[in-house]
């Protein structure tokens, strides 16, 4: 007689699979966990700017268009993920984004940062939208970028999901970049924080769901045992 381990092991990922519930239910706390900054921004004290030589970028109202839709892009591509990512692969996300947006809302707290409020005069729409972000949004946020982190994650796992997206995600992240940087919500230190944190997070989280190149390497060798069979 013989068997596949393989056989076996695909079975048992699919008897575990997360239903749509439960996808929901760890979206969302994943989500609750990085609005947390949400009251700490509004509350919090002293800290430091994390202001740096380079950081001359001037103020082009226009830009906050990119930095709003950034919400929309999140909730389209997190219902997405939800929907549509293979249970493994799921997995991994939520690991990562559960790290990532712990590191940014642990670092927001323990270490505040800030970016100053900038006087806007105009009043264009993206002069007006840009004031009342900066008038009414919490200030204690500034390193890591949750935009940056937030964006950069979408980008590494949907580039590994949807290969050919990559140079779509690409261009996504730096214009991102550039509407914190050109609309004075966050500076250059935070940006490069918030690509660390994403990536630390993308990597922590394959790694746990053993979707690692040497543990799929293994994997497939694992696979590729078959008991021998044997006959009387």
């Amino acid at each position: 007689m013989s068997s596949s381990s393989y056989s076996m092991q695909a079975s048992d990922r699919k008897a575990l699979a997360l239903t749509l519930g439960k996808r929901v239910l760890l979206v969302l706390l994943v989500v609750g966990i990085e609005m947390i900054y949400m009251p700490t921004s509004d509350r919090l004290t002293g800290g430091i700017e994390p202001k740096l030589p380079i950081d001359i970028f001037p103020i082009w109202s226009i830009w906050v268009l990119p930095y709003v839709l950034c919400f929309a892009l999140w909730v389209f591509s997190f219902a997405w993920i939800t929907l549509k990512m293979e249970d493994r692969l799921f997995r991994a996300f939520i690991v990562a984004c559960a790290l990532t947006f712990s590191i940014g809302i642990s670092t927001y707290i323990f270490f505040p940062t800030y970016a100053k409020a900038a006087h806007l005069e105009g009043n264009d729409i993206f002069t007006v939208l840009l004031r009342f972000i900066h008038e009414n949004w919490g200030r204690y946020n500034a390193f890591p970028s949750g935009h940056i982190y937030i964006t950069t994650l979408l980008a590494l796992f949907f580039s590994r999901w949807y290969p050919r997206s990559k140079s779509l995600w690409v261009v996504i992240v730096v214009v991102v970049a550039l509407s914190t940087l050109f609309t004075a919500q966050h500076y250059v230190l935070d940006v490069i924080g918030g690509y660390i944190a994403a990536l630390a997070g993308y990597h922590f989280g394959l790694w746990w769901a053993g979707l690692t190149p040497a543990q799929k390497k293994e994997e497939k060798r694992s696979e590729r045992r078959i008991p021998s069979s044997s006959s009387d």
